[in-house]
């Protein structure tokens, strides 16, 4: 479960935060969740955590935007695919007349079609 806290710092440590988001490609929010849990694990003295491993709620939100990315090109493709089919039916559709000048000779203009 997610809670919200709100904290109060000063500006030196924000800039800190800030430094080690950018160094480490992460926003400033994840950021200040890997200093805290690698600040828990130095304290307890347990294992710790590595700044790149992704948490399983962050890796079903990268895939789940991944497949909705996938599901609007395909939308798309669909959509383009029927444009083409229905302008192939058209065009087959249409009755293929010959055009005066081709139909007949250029001596015979004084007949009537």
């Amino acid at each position: 479960m997610a809670i919200r806290i709100s904290i109060t710092t000063d500006t030196e440590m924000m800039e800190l935060v800030d430094r080690f988001a950018k160094e480490n490609g992460m926003d400033r929010n994840r950021a200040i969740l890997e200093l805290i849990e690698s600040g828990f694990t130095k304290a307890t003295g347990t294992v710790p955590v590595s700044l790149n491993q992704k948490k399983s709620f962050e890796e079903y939100n990268d895939l789940k935007l991944a497949l909705d990315g996938m599901k609007r090109s395909l939308n798309e493709l669909t959509d383009e695919v029927k444009l083409i089919h229905h302008i192939v039916d058209i065009e087959w559709g249409r009755e293929t007349k010959p055009v005066p000048y081709q139909s007949r000779k250029w001596w015979e203009f004084w007949k009537t079609p």
